[in-house]
């Protein structure tokens, strides 16, 4: 098995010392109960999982009998099948002892998605999610994309060995949960665990306090129907159509999958100088290895025959997350957006400097040979923005790196690992 360290790790450690509990989140299988054990160093006694029956039930019995029971520090997995109960006991417990890093919960499902939990731990909790591997913990190199994207000065520059298509490809099939990777899982073996992985999450037990799930089909279509508009506008009107369902349903379905890390929504940009925005958030599967399956895209959908629509939606897919993986850990403060005005301008991705206010954009474009057109609505964003624009990106399959326009380059997506220290 291959042993790759995970850039969440100093944030996680940051964390714990500056709050008194600290949640962990990310879906099933992406190295919760693997990063706390080797980065805490917490012995067996000190660990918890609440998918264990009776540990639950002593912890759904008397919560705060087993919050004081608790060894410090204390990891509790699944925390979030105890309820309401265990997180007021855990508040209750920060008051009395404000020692850092006492607990730290883990959980494959957001606890805020439970509508009976009405307590959010405010001012005691920090909080982190845990994404599938980012390519460059795959690659050994700790990502510096981020921090130098608001920097107009650092664009262009040496960018490491960009894949070759049928590597790029193989990424995008293969996905980036831990197991698939560190066991180099073969085609029909990644199509099982996919299989298997959606078929656990979408029964587990975990989620009927969060939502009514009348037929669990229901639920696997809407997920194979969001795959299949990955990276679109969310118009929940079609999507609830297209799945046989009402509206509030389609709607509580999606906010499921979203509260079980399986999909993610990323909300639209506007300024005032952009009027005609629309609002419609955009809809992003967490694993293009996992969308790709839900659809059965292979090897074919990327021949130069094919119609390229679904290959460019998942390329999308993979500049989207390695943007939101890093910026769960990076240093820099990022705000990621989407923008598409009613005129049909659209950009990728829309990234705000939460400080400063400064604004980058990103095209992502499944080609080697980037050109002009590639970067027109970045150079309508800059004409509207002036100097807060800083910098716009098309991040393209290719090995070149060139100027498309005053501080617009095209870029090979080897840029997004790229390393600066």
């Amino acid at each position: 098995m291959v042993v790759i360290a995970r850039h969440a790790a100093p944030r996680l450690q940051e964390l714990m010392r500056t709050f008194r509990i600290v949640l962990l989140g990310g879906a099933r299988q992406t190295g919760k109960t693997t990063l706390l054990r080797d980065l805490l160093d917490l012995p067996a006694t000190a660990r918890f999982s609440l998918d264990e029956e009776a540990t639950r039930r002593r912890a759904t019995d008397d919560p705060v009998g087993f919050v004081e029971a608790l060894p410090r520090p204390a990891a509790i997995d699944e925390f979030q099948r105890a309820g309401e109960g265990l997180l007021l006991a855990a508040k209750h417990a920060a008051d009395r002892d404000r020692t850092r890093g006492q607990l730290l919960l883990t959980g494959s499902a957001s606890y805020l998605a439970d509508r009976s939990v009405s307590e959010t731990l405010a001012g005691r909790a920090g909080r982190l999610t845990l994404w599938p591997f980012s390519e460059g913990e795959r690659r050994g190199v700790r990502e510096t994309f981020l921090e130098r994207i608001f920097d107009a000065g650092a664009w262009p520059a040496m960018f490491p060995e960009t894949p070759s298509r049928a590597e790029l490809v193989d990424r995008l099939l293969r996905g980036a949960y831990p197991e698939i990777l560190t066991e180099a899982l073969p085609a029909r073996a990644r199509r099982d665990w996919f299989e298997a992985y959606v078929r656990d999450v979408v029964s587990h037990e975990a989620l009927r306090p969060m939502a009514e799930v009348r037929l669990e089909s229901e639920l696997r279509r809407v997920l194979r129907l969001l795959a299949a508009r990955i990276c679109g506008e969310l118009v929940i009107t079609d999507l609830a159509k297209d799945a046989e369902l009402s509206r509030e349903t389609t709607t509580n379905y999606v906010a499921l999958l979203e509260a079980l890390y399986l999909v993610t929504l990323i909300p639209p940009w506007a300024t005032s100088a952009t009027t005609r925005a629309k609002r419609r958030p955009k809809i992003v599967l967490l694993d293009t290895g996992l969308a790709a399956d839900l659809v059965g895209a292979g090897e074919a959908h990327f021949a130069p025959s094919a119609d390229g629509v679904l290959a460019g939606a998942l390329f999308e897919t993979l500049v989207v997350t390695e943007v939101l993986k890093q910026a769960s850990w990076s240093e820099a403060s990022v705000e990621v957006a989407h923008f598409r005005d009613r005129d049909g301008a659209e950009i990728d991705l829309v990234l705000e400097n939460r400080r400063s206010a400064a604004v980058a954009g990103i095209e992502a474009k499944l080609t080697s040979t980037p050109v002009e057109r590639h970067a027109r609505h970045l150079v309508r964003m800059r004409e509207r923005l002036g100097a807060r624009f800083t910098i716009g990106l098309v991040v393209h399959a290719g090995q070149v790196t060139l100027p498309l326009g005053e501080r617009i380059w095209a870029v090979p997506i080897s840029a997004l690992w790229r390393d600066d220290r």
